[in-house]
């Protein structure tokens, strides 16, 4: 089992992660706005609880978004800076597929899984998963910036999770339908299921594993913003 630090910054919730054998700790707490000043003495504690150092790593995971521009770029970073301290690899994976994994793993949860955030601006970030037989979540087509009018009618078992189902959007009447009958928590990423599936992604394929310069955020807003339609 790796040692693992695990950092999501991408929403209000500041989540850390420290997960190696038979051992793991986590913060995960609201902290708007206060991520940048807080987050390296919280991991710092983390460090202390386990009797850690940082050079006893063997990678650092971060939520690379989509989410909050400020929060990716702070975890982004923070990963780079200790990974590149320490010369060990980085593993990004996705805020959305964070939270599908955690749902996943509950096995009497539907196979489809749904997960938005709220990305403000009267739009959500969405991904929809399948979960395989190991309950790693692999999403289909990928993942988007869209208006909840522009949703096509939900299937008839999905199982929802995400923040951005709790929002007042402009739902249909079918999906504010589905939404009641789902039971949303409105849970945001956690630090703690981000390492657990990057361990397991890592087994699969070792080449998600690289190396500090490429700890990168993901930006789906500036791609909606920026992509201009072809001229007919």
């Amino acid at each position: 089992m790796p040692r693992i630090l695990a950092i999501d910054t991408t929403g209000d919730i500041c989540s850390l992660a420290l997960t190696g054998p038979d051992m793991e700790l986590d913060f995960h707490q609201s902290l708007p706005r206060q991520h940048s000043k807080l987050i390296l003495p919280e991991i710092q504690k983390l460090f202390d609880q386990a009797g850690w150092r940082p050079r006893d790593l063997d990678f650092v995971v971060y939520g690379r978004g989509p989410g909050s521009f400020t929060g990716i770029r702070i975890a982004a970073g923070v990963a780079q800076g200790i990974a590149l301290g320490i010369d060990c690899g980085v593993v990004p994976i996705s805020t959305l597929e964070t939270l599908a994994f955690e749902v996943g793993v509950d096995e009497s949860v539907s196979r489809d899984l749904w997960v938005t955030l709220d990305a403000r601006m009267q739009e959500l970030y969405l991904g929809v998963y399948t979960v395989d037989e190991d309950g790693l979540p692999e999403i289909e087509g990928t993942e988007r910036l869209l208006k909840p009018e522009s949703l096509s009618e939900p299937p008839e078992a999905v199982q929802l999770a995400g923040n951005g189902w709790l929002t007042n959007y402009g739902f249909s009447a079918a999906w504010q339908s589905c939404i009641a009958r789902s039971g949303v928590s409105g849970n945001l990423p956690r630090a703690l299921y981000a390492a657990r599936l990057a361990v397991l992604q890592v087994e699969r394929d070792d080449e998600i594993l690289l190396p500090p310069e490429m700890a990168l955020p993901t930006y789906l807003r500036d791609n909606v913003t920026w992509d201009k339609p072809a001229k007919p």
